[in-house]
C-alpha cells in the first residue's frame, strides 16, 4: 500500500521518531500502524525517544514506561499526567550533546580543521547520520574557510563597519542614495556567501547551501543540530 506524509507524521507523533525511521517503519509493515510502532521499539532507544518528546528525566522515562506496559503513547500522557515534563527549549541552551569532527588534510597534513556540532540527546549524537553530517560540515570548513557560523554570529560592530566601507564604496562612484543602498546590500549578501558557513554554497553541490544541508539534518533526525564553532590550522 502507498505511504504517505501523513501517515509518516502520525507514527511520528506516536513514537518520536525521525521522519527517515518512521518512513522505514511503515514501509516494513505495510502500512499497519501497530507494527510500524513495534518495528522502531526495536531498532531505536525508546527511553531516549520519551527524553527527547517530554524533557523527563530519564529514570521517570524508565519507570513510567514500565508502569504504562511498555506504550509509547501511554507512557507520553503518564508523564505529563503526573507532571514530570520538562519540555526542552529548541534553543539549545540546556544541551551539552555532539560531536568534535576532525579532518587533516593530504598526506602533507600542513591543513587540519575541527568543527563542534551539537544536538539534544545522546541517542542522536550516536546516530550514524549524524556523524555524517557532522563531517561534511568539516570538510566543507577545511575547503572553503569560512570567518564565521552564520551572519548572525557577525558582531554588529563588526557588520556596521562593512556597511559603511560599501557605502562609501558606492558614493566614491558617484552612485545616487537609491543605488548605494542596493550595492551595499548586495556586497554584504556576497560577503555573508564566502565568509558565513551557513550560506555557503556545498563544494560539493553548489545547487545546496551549507544551511539547507543543516536543514535536512533536523528534518531527517527529528531534533535541533547547532554547528556552535569551528577552527582551521595551516602549518
Amino acid at each position: 500500500m502507498g505511504i504517505t506524509v501523513e501517515d509518516i507524521k502520525t507514527l511520528r507523533a506516536k513514537t518520536s521518531a525521525g521522519m527517515a525511521l518512521c518512513k522505514e517503519a511503515l514501509v516494513k509493515s505495510d502500512g499497519d500502524m501497530n507494527k510500524a510502532v513495534e518495528y522502531i521499539n526495536k531498532r531505536s532507544d525508546v527511553i531516549s525517544r520519551l527524553r527527547n518528546l517530554t524533557g523527563a528525566k530519564i529514570g521517570l522515562c524508565k519507570l513510567a514506561f514500565e508502569e504504562a506496559g511498555k506504550d509509547f503513547e501511554k507512557t507520553v500522557e503518564l508523564i505529563k499526567e503526573r507532571g514530570w515534563d520538562e519540555p526542552i527549549g529548541e534553543d539549545l541552551d540546556e544541551k551539552k550533546e555532539g560531536v568534535i569532527e576532525a579532518y587533516v588534510h593530504g598526506k602533507e597534513q600542513k591543513l587540519a580543521a575541527l568543527v563542534e556540532v551539537q544536538c539534544k540527546t545522546d541517542f542522536v549524537a550516536r546516530n550514524e547520520d549524524f556523524r555524517k553530517f557532522a563531517h561534511e560540515i568539516v570538510l566543507q570548513v577545511a575547503a572553503m574557510k569560512p570567518e564565521y557560523v552564520s551572519k548572525d554570529s557577525i558582531k554588529e560592530e563588526e557588520l556596521n563597519k562593512l556597511k559603511e566601507l560599501y557605502e562609501k564604496e558606492a558614493k566614491s562612484e558617484g552612485k545616487p542614495d537609491n543605488i548605494v543602498e542596493k550595492i551595499v546590500e548586495g556586497k554584504l549578501n556576497k560577503f555573508f556567501e564566502e565568509k558565513c558557513l551557513l550560506s555557503q554554497k556545498w563544494f560539493k553541490d553548489d545547487s545546496k547551501t551549507m544551511g539547507n544541508l543543516l536543514d535536512d539534518a533536523v528534518q531527517k533526525l527529528g531534533e535541533p543540530i547547532e554547528i556552535s564553532r569551528f577552527v582551521v590550522w595551516n602549518l
